[in-house]
């Protein structure tokens, strides 16, 4: 493969390497780092050059090599472009995905990648109402905050963790096991589109290529990869969700599991990973107090807690208005006093607490008295 040097960007000759059948991340980051980070050192190279690369065969040679590569790379490009997408190197993706031992040289995507904290939702594709309705309000509430949450677009728990955020009018992100225009499950098209308004999709895979028991893996190293935490809502002792919470735990991040029945199938997966250390999660407030010091505040929210005024509503909900309000004038409370004046339970109060101190409109001081600049 030898296009004309004027069409020889980075990213055509990575979409191309990408798409090398019998390479996989390992391998293709070991040959960028032999040829100085530049695939198209790899893709002009001889026979000789690429055999002495650990891994690389003769087969796998004359595939890279391949005189037709060129027209391929063309017409992805062109899918791609009339899909709406693009491939993205390294250096434009989530900053925790190229931590990896085997981060993907590039992906592709549909949409925009939000800014700020990732943390993913991941479980059974065939869970409980209990569980579906944990995971959207869970998606739901760490939206709210700022989360931009990370699954995978399957059914069952993904689902409703990219539906909680959406409702929530929450960024979002979707990793898919299969090429970016095969939609799996097909009846998450709405989903599909849907995300790409409010967030991203992206897939490690050429176009074209369908989900098999190779990419779901792959991907689920990307979910826990990209993420600060991981949240496993239901799963069986084997199932793929326990795979991505393996990933995560190996790559340092912080896993949370929910607590379910001891006889039932759906829960024995997630009580495995408390008993071995994962952190049990009651509610969106467990997660934010957890991962708060690594909280990356956008410069519009900074913005605001700065040039806060009392006749800016800063878009608060009806019970961080009252908050803000008991607050207000210098006045000083703890939960148990703001608890007492709004007469609500403190479970109710406890995450909107957490969501206004990630605003930055509250403080807690030493003392554990809350107050507030406004």
């Amino acid at each position: 493969m030898d296009p004309q040097p004027s069409h020889r960007c980075a990213s055509d000759g990575h979409m191309f390497l990408n798409s090398v059948q019998g390479i996989g991340p390992i391998l293709l980051n070991r040959l960028l780092g032999r040829f100085e980070d530049d695939p198209w050192k790899i893709l002009s190279s001889t026979p000789s050059e690429l055999s002495n690369v650990k891994g690389v065969g003769k087969q796998l040679t004359q595939t890279i090599q391949n005189a037709h590569a060129h027209d391929w790379l063309e017409k992805e490009k062109k899918k791609l472009h009339q899909m709406g997408g693009q491939f993205l190197v390294k250096e434009q993706l989530p900053g925790f995905l190229n931590q990896l031992p085997d981060p993907p040289i590039g992906l592709y995507s549909l949409g925009k990648i939000p800014t700020g904290t990732f943390v993913s939702i991941v479980g059974t594709r065939g869970p409980s109402l209990y569980g579906k309705k944990f995971a959207r309000q869970l998606a739901f509430e760490l939206a709210q905050a700022g989360v931009c949450i990370v699954s995978g677009m399957a059914r069952g728990i993904d689902t409703e963790a990219h539906l909680g955020a959406l409702d929530a009018g929450g960024k979002t992100i979707a990793f898919l096991g299969s090429g970016l225009d095969v939609i799996y499950p097909p009846e998450n098209l709405r989903l599909y589109q849907r995300i790409q308004e409010s967030g991203s999709v992206l897939s490690e895979f050429p176009l074209g290529k369908r989900a098999d028991r190779r990419t779901f893996p792959m991907r689920n190293r990307l979910v826990a990869g990209c993420s600060t935490a991981v949240i496993v809502i239901e799963s069986a002792k084997s199932g793929g969700s326990m795979i991505t919470a393996k990933f995560a735990a190996e790559q340092g991040r912080t896993v949370f599991a929910l607590p379910g029945r001891v006889d039932q199938p759906e829960s024995q997966g997630c009580l495995d990973l408390i008993r071995d250390g994962a952190i049990l999660v009651r509610n969106s407030t467990d997660v934010l107090e957890e991962i708060l010091p690594m909280m990356e505040l956008t410069k519009t929210t900074s913005k605001e807690a700065s040039n806060a005024s009392n006749s800016s509503p800063f878009g608060l909900d009806s019970e961080e208005r009252e908050i803000i309000n008991l607050l207000k004038g210098g006045e000083r409370m703890t939960l148990d006093e703001i608890q007492s004046s709004l007469r609500v339970p403190t479970s109710n109060i406890s995450p909107t607490i957490t969501m206004l101190e990630i605003k930055g409109l509250i403080t807690k001081r030493p003392d554990g008295k809350f107050e507030t600049n406004i």
